[in-house]
Parts: structure tokens; C-alpha cells; sequence
């Protein structure tokens, strides 16, 4: 948003002194600022004001001395009053954070105006990307959704829901018309369309090779015998090989929650949603998790072999593991959540395993595996003998080398892995290189510089290293095969796991509606948004008077809710995998000023996403 538009406000003078403002509006910027993650918390505040207006830099001293208070926010917020902010600088400021949870209670609603539109006509060769961009500026913060016309009509672009729209190997059928919708609320004055978009995929053309004829003359006596001149001797130079993939497939794990190890916070759900982001990118179907038992991990990674292996050959497969980990015996091992303390080889999943299950059922033209955890002995092993009596997948033979498995480790073997407060370390940098144009075993080595650099610090501890068999420069980036065998298959894959659709309820009581959607952050977690509407004809409470509360009656789900703010909020679904039967919730409708129950609704979810696959059954 501009300055003008900062200084449209509600029920604040723009130029009050933010000391001056409501209790209630500071304390929730405080708590906000407080518990954000680095890229939007206080210290980052700070560095917007003093780019902002120089008078707000404050001192390397004075930032310490706010990081030991019990709220550093409240203590920057004041030392910056005294300075002389005023309440539209504190909104452009949130806005640089893009915190719009914080500005519902004190920005006036901005009409969606399009900045950038897509071209009225985009035309690319098969097998290029295609990027179409819109941008819009309001608020709330406009949200995207493309559309795409299919025999006249516009179809929903399922989780095309960002201002580009993107695909990596465009063929025939994604030619067609496109348009995005651009909307920040429910009503219809409240939406905006981008102009339309005609895309045209040019089929590849027969290359003319560049033929290098040259003769072979023959000599005699060390002198070139010119007269000959053979022309059947002339040959042709080969050509460099081309790779295709029949389809590319990721399997993402994070576990962070564990039962006797220490957490590990968001990292790992940080991880997973980074490397899905990127590999979706690269056209590979992605399959991700976060907190998965013992159980849970074995029948995940045994369901998806065997929807995997029914895909044919020079399939890429890509598994990903961020989690705790040890090794033992030259094999390493992945902790599940449920391991309990004292934990040995026999309560983990070995990753040797994994590797030689993806060779023996798959046999894929391409494996990658990234493991971002410890390999350091775990010190509940009591001997290496008892170890090769126990039963962790001693039937199994080591793993077979077929010129086409490469292994990333973000640390070597005895050595600890770290992570920062926002990514591990192995994610940051993978991710970083992983869209280069070139050979797997290029990108990891030019990984593994990276890490190197930034972990020098670090270099007594955290060396990363990968071993390659690799015998064929396959990349990331080769494009896939279309069949539509494969995309019919994950078709119906995507519409078991779809989350539940979106949906309007009534709350009697409340004389409210309740608008629902669900959001899939990874298969066996959701987030679920609320929007509430009073109904005009019984406006009898004020959308900020509304409090929310979600109660489930399924077991072993953590429900996070937030404040509801002017009438949204959202809450998080987790563990959806160890679901059993349909998921019940009960919506309490409160009023904030006398926390009395205004009215419920109850709601059945279903069984969504991985729920339908009982992963919890040990089979």
C-alpha cells in the first residue's frame, strides 16, 4: 500500500501518537511481533522503521536491552512513540511485514485495483514453461485464483492460487484461454477479473542436425593421399543424449514432535514446505507428511512404491527425510515420533532399507535421497553384535547399485546436523540448486560447496557429503513424457486426497454464517479458515465481539486456534493420518466482552486427505 492509503483508517486518526491508540490493538501487534518468525518479528519491525525514517533507528545497546524485557515488542513500541510514530506509519510498516491479521483492526477496506495484467496472447514451444503473471494491490491483500475455459466454460485451476501461474513443461492440451480471479472478500463488488489470456504451445519442429561430413583420406608413407575421394567414407558426428521422463515423484517426511526426543519446532514443516514448493515446480507429483509413527512411516512408504512401481520405467523418484537420526553399523537410521526413550535401531526406520525397496520394486531411471539428520553412534546400542542379532531389517540385503542412485547427507558420518531458526541447513542449500540446468551429481556437488561456506563455523561438527552411482547426466529439469495413463492416475490420487469443500453453515443462536475452507498443507495436515457474516435482516452482535472455539471429538488431533479478527481466524488440523472414523468438530460461537455461549454447529469433515488409507494399521 502507498502512504495514502496507510492513512485511511478506522475509528484511528492517522496522525495520533501510537502510544495514544486502543489497548486492545497494541497488545495484539505485541503478542504478534513477539512470537513471529524471524523474517516478520520485532527485530525486523525495526529494520523497516529505521529504513523508513531515520529518527527510528535505534541502538545495537538499546535492541538488547528490548530482547531481555518481558515483551520487547511493548518496549519498541513505546521507545518509538516517545520518538513520534503515529498510526499510519505503524500500518505501513505492518504492511511492509505483510501482517494483514494485525491491520483488519485498523485499516479501511481498499478496493482490489490490478497493477499488472497478462498478455492478451502468449505463444511457446512444447516442452518451455509457461509463466502468466497478474498482481493486484488492496485490501485485505487480494487472494488468486486462475481459471482456464474448457469447452466453453471456466474451470478451476485446482491449487493454482498465486499471482503466477506456472507450468514447467507445457504441452497440447495446456493451450487454451486463462484468466485469473482477483477477490478480498465475499461480496461480488469485492471481486475483479484480469484480462484474458490466449496461450498457443508450437509443437516441436523435425531438427535439421548440424551434419559435420568430413573425408577420410587415406596416406601412404606418411603422405596424404589427395586423389581419394571416398564420399561413402563420409560419416556423420553422434549426437549428445536427451532424457524424458515418464513421470517424476517426491516423497517428503518432516517429524518434529517426537515423544522422548527434543523438538525439533516448525524446521522440519518449514523444510517439507519448501522442498514441495520446488519440486512441484519441476513438475514432480509430491507426496508430503509431517509426524509420522514408526507404523505410519512404513505403510506411507510402502503405499507409495506401490503407486509408484505401477508407473512403468524411467520414473524419477525423489525421498526426503528431516527429522532426528543416528547411525549405526555404516547404516543410518530415521527416528519416528513414537519412539520411545532408549530408542535403538529396532524402533527406527533404516534408510538403507527405504533405498533398497525403491531399487527392488521401482527400479526408477532416477533416485534421490536426502537426508537431513545426525549421524552420530546412538548411544542405546548396547554392542555391534547384539545389533546384527536384533531384528531392524536383517533379512535384507544392502542395497543395489544400479548407475542411478545418488544420496545427499547434510552431515558425514559421526557428525551432528543443525538447522537454523527457519530452515535446516541441508533444505536452505538443496533448494537453492536444485533448478539449475544441469547433471544431479553437479547440483549436489555445488550444494555441498555452499554448505561449506556457511558452515565453517561449524566445521569440527557438520560436513556434508554424497555418494553417487549415477552413470547418466539425468537432471532435476528433464522434462517429463506426457501419458495420459499417469494423468488420469493422479487425477484420482488428487481426488481422494482432496481436503474437504469449502462450505457455508448457519449458527442459529449467533444469527451468523460461517464460511469454511479447508487447506491442504501436506497430506495428513490442513488448515481450516473461518469467515463470519452476520446476516443483515439479524444483525444482532458485531463481527469484533466474536469469538471462535473448536472442539473435536476425534482423538490424537492438536487443534491451534487464533484470535478471530473482525470476524476470520484459522486453526490447524494435524495428525489427520491417525484419524479412524469421520472428523467431528463443534464450532462454539462466544462473545468476547461476556465469553457467553451465543450458539454452535456441528460440522463432519469426513475422512480427508491420507485418512482413507488407515496408515495407523500395522499390516
Amino acid at each position: 500500500m502507498d502512504l495514502e492509503q496507510c492513512r485511511r483508517l478506522k475509528d484511528v486518526h492517522p496522525d495520533s501518537n501510537i502510544i495514544e491508540l486502543k489497548f486492545a490493538i497494541t497488545s495484539k501487534v505485541c503478542r504478534s511481533l513477539d512470537g513471529n518468525p524471524e523474517t516478520c518479528n520485532w527485530k525486523e519491525f525495526l529494520v523497516k522503521a529505521s529504513e523508513f525514517r531515520p529518527i527510528y533507528n535505534i541502538s545495537t545497546l538499546d535492541v538488547n536491552h528490548f530482547a531481555r524485557s518481558n515483551s520487547p515488542s511493548e518496549t519498541m513500541l513505546w521507545r518509538l512513540g516517545s520518538y513520534g510514530m503515529v498510526a499510519f506509519e505503524l500500518v505501513h510498516l505492518l504492511d511492509q511485514l505483510r501482517l494483514e491479521s494485525l491491520l483488519m483492526d485498523i485499516k479501511e477496506y481498499e478496493p482490489i485495483v490490478i497493477i499488472k495484467q497478462p498478455p492478451s496472447h502468449k505463444s511457446i514451444n512444447e516442452g518451455t514453461a509457461l509463466h502468466l503473471h497478474t498482481e493486484g494491490k488492496g485490501f485485505p491483500y487480494p487472494r488468486y485464483q486462475w481459471f482456464k475455459s474448457i469447452s466453453g466454460k471456466w474451470e478451476k485451476l485446482r491449487a493454482e492460487t498465486n499471482h503466477i501461474f506456472k507450468i514447467v513443461n507445457a504441452r497440447q492440451p495446456d493451450a487454451g484461454i486463462y484468466c485469473c480471479r482477483l477477490h478480498n472478500g465475499n461480496h461480488r463488488h469485492q471481486v475483479i477479473f484480469s484480462s484474458r489470456t490466449s496461450v498457443s504451445v508450437i509443437p516441436p519442429m523435425q531438427e535439421e542436425r548440424d551434419v559435420i561430413l568430413y573425408d577420410v583420406r587415406s596416406f601412404r608413407d606418411g603422405e596424404e593421399n589427395t586423389e581419394s575421394t571416398d564420399t561413402s567414407a563420409k560419416k556423420a558426428m553422434p549426437e549428445s543424449p536427451r532424457f524424458e521422463a515418464r513421470t517424476k515423484v517426491a516423497l517428503l517426511i518432516g517429524n518434529a514432535d517426537y515423544l522422548a526426543d527434543k523438538p525439533l519446532f516448525d524446521v522440519p514443516l518449514a523444510d517439507v514446505r519448501l522442498m514441495k514448493s520446488t519440486f512441484e515446480d519441476l513438475g514432480f507429483q509430491v507426496f508430503s507428511y509431517l509426524d509420522l509413527t514408526k507404523t505410519e512411516m512404513k505403510s506411507t512408504i510402502d503405499w507409495f512404491i506401490d503407486v509408484v512401481k505401477k508407473m512403468g520405467k524411467d520414473v524419477y523418484v525423489v525421498f526426503c527425510f528431516f527429522g532426528h537420526g543416528f547411525e549405526e553399523s555404516r547404516k543410518c537410521y530415521l527416528v519416528p515420533t513414537d519412539a520411545a526413550h532408549g530408542y535403538t535401531t529396532s524402533d527406527c526406520i533404516c534408510a538403507d532399507d527405504v533405498l533398497y525397496k525403491f531399487q527392488r520394486h521401482i527400479d526408477p531411471a532416477l533416485l534421490v535421497m536426502a537426508l537431513d539428520t545426525c549421524r552420530i553412534r546412538n548411544s542405546n546400542e548396547k554392542s555391534i553384535r547384539q545389533f546384527a542379532k536384533s531384528q531392524a531389517f536383517d533379512s535384507l540385503n544392502e542395497p543395489a547399485t544400479n548407475g542411478n542412485t545418488v544420496v545427499l547427507y547434510s552431515t558425514s558420518r559421526g557428525m551432528s546436523a543443525y538447522q537454523n531458526n527457519q530452515n535446516g541447513f541441508l533444505a536452505k542449500f538443496f533448494n537453492q540448486r536444485i533448478k539449475q540446468k544441469t547433471d544431479v551429481t553437479s547440483v549436489m556437488q555445488n550444494v555441498l560447496e555452499d554448505m561449506g561456506k556457511e558452515m565453517k563455523k561449524y566445521k569440527e561438527n557438520q560436513t556434508p557429503q554424497f555418494t553417487s552411482s549415477l552413470n547418466e547426466p539425468r537432471s532435476f529439469y528433464d522434462i517429463i513424457r506426457p501419458c495420459s495413463e499417469i494423468t488420469k492416475a493422479y487425477d484420482n490420487i488428487n481426488a481422494v486426497f482432496s481436503p474437504p469443500p469449502s462450505r457455508e453453515v448457519f449458527v442459529p443462536g449467533a444469527n451468523i454464517k460461517l464460511y469454511i475452507e479447508c487447506q491442504a498443507d501436506t497430506l495428513n495436515m490442513m488448515t481450516v479458515y473461518i469467515n463470519t457474516r452476520t446476516l443483515k435482516e439479524c444483525d444482532t452482535i458485531a463481527l469484533d465481539d466474536i469469538d471462535i472455539f473448536v472442539e473435536t471429538f476425534s482423538p490424537n488431533f492438536k487443534i491451534h486456534s487464533i484470535d478471530m479478527v473482525s470476524g476470520r481466524g484459522k486453526f490447524e488440523i494435524k495428525n489427520i493420518q491417525k484419524l479412524r472414523d469421520d472428523l467431528l468438530l463443534k464450532i462454539n460461537v462466544r462473545n468476547k466482552k461476556t465469553n457467553d455461549l451465543i450458539g454452535d454447529v456441528d460440522i463432519n469433515l469426513m475422512k480427508p486427505l491420507i485418512s482413507t488409507l488407515d496408515l495407523w494399521r500395522n499390516k
